[in-house]
């Protein structure tokens, strides 16, 4: 039996929150209806934006009054009101609506139509990264066309890793040429990776702890090395891969990797057959979102790897609310001009339909 089985059975116990970000997407429009309540909320939205893009933004599920879960937190009370009433506070204008657990969806469809509706009927407040069934390539070549040509998407949601394979890896290749053909905005959430799964190898792991506290970011990691490795990065420029919580720990790993040019064993020669064009040039394509990672060496970091326009905002909400990274990227006292480009400038260059 799943876990989700397990949970809908009743299972009371405390849900990981790869299971939540799951059981999210996996219960679709019968979790998320949103109401149509709150049209002059939303219009005088989409007539006054203005404030963040937050490119890290999820659905929560609606609680169900006969088996309260009060440990979920906003992810198990959301609403649209309540996440646009969030949002105010936090100074968000745009949430990006993407469902995390991307190809591991059963019905990606289902979850993309259900939040293009909720985006519809709550017009200025949501964008759309769809999400594909990346482990099928012909269906994910399919939802491109959908998603692109009838639910109009901003872009597209997918995860790290997908059994034991990491972005890179030559099965999702004719998707990523698709999706460097049309220039798509892909941003990309990390997962468990059958490596390094809480309750198997990864004894260190207690409850309530679960994969999000260490493995993610370093699973994030790992699939930039993949794509960097494997040319997809260089071979396919005109995708904009966004990287989730400031890119895990790579950002501590580029001066490691640049330095094996050095190394007895490989050399600038070696390092040049893998790399031609230099780490520092594959790693500066990707753009990376400040969800908690926003603290100064976070920020150091990603100065160290790409650009100041490649930095973007993001909260993780509703697992974090919005007015925690906007608090910390305020802390960072950057320049106004850089502020506001990590708030919506940089952002508004990869979605030109929120510009304002």
């Amino acid at each position: 039996m799943s876990d989700l089985e397990n949970n809908r059975n009743g299972d009371e116990r405390a849900l990981s929150r790869r299971e939540l970000l799951g059981y999210a997407g996996a219960v679709g429009a019968a979790a998320v209806l949103p109401s149509r309540t709150s049209s002059a909320q939303t219009s005088e939205r989409a007539t006054t934006r203005k404030g963040k893009i937050d490119v890290h933004y999820h659905i929560g599920q609606r609680r169900n009054p006969n088996k309260a879960r009060p440990n979920l937190g906003r992810f198990g009370n959301w609403t649209p009101e309540l996440a646009i009433e969030d949002m105010d506070r936090g100074g968000v204008a745009v949430g990006m609506l993407s469902a995390a657990a991307g190809g591991g969806l059963p019905q990606p469809r289902k979850w993309n139509e259900t939040a293009a509706q909720l985006a519809s009927d709550h017009p200025g407040c949501f964008g759309l990264l769809a999400a594909l069934p990346m482990a099928d390539v012909d269906e994910s070549l399919k939802e491109i066309d959908y998603a692109t040509n009838m639910l109009k998407a901003d872009g597209f949601g997918i995860i790290t890793s997908y059994g034991d394979a990491w972005l890179g890896d030559a099965k999702f290749r004719p998707v990523f040429e698709e999706l460097n053909r049309r220039k798509a905005v892909v941003f990309v959430h990390p997962t468990d990776a059958p490596c390094c799964t809480p309750g198997s190898m990864m004894t260190y792991i207690k409850p309530p702890m679960n994969g999000s506290w260490l493995e993610w970011p370093m699973d994030t990691a790992r699939t930039i090395f993949s794509l960097m490795a494997n040319g997809v990065l260089r071979q396919l420029p005109d995708i904009r891969f966004i990287f989730a919580h400031s890119g895990g720990v790579m950002p501590l790993f580029i001066d490691r990797l640049i330095g094996m040019n050095t190394a007895e064993n490989f050399g600038p020669e070696v390092m040049k057959s893998i790399f031609p064009e230099g780490i520092e040039s594959e790693v500066a394509r990707c753009y990376f979102e400040i969800a908690q990672g926003f603290a100064p060496l976070n920020m150091l970091g990603l100065k160290r790897m790409v650009p100041a326009s490649h930095i973007l905002f993001g909260s993780d909400y509703p697992f974090f609310m919005p007015t925690l990274p906007a608090q910390g990227l305020a802390n960072l006292k950057l320049p106004a001009s850089e502020q506001k480009a990590i708030e919506n400038g940089n952002a508004e260059a990869l979605f030109p339909r929120w510009q304002t």
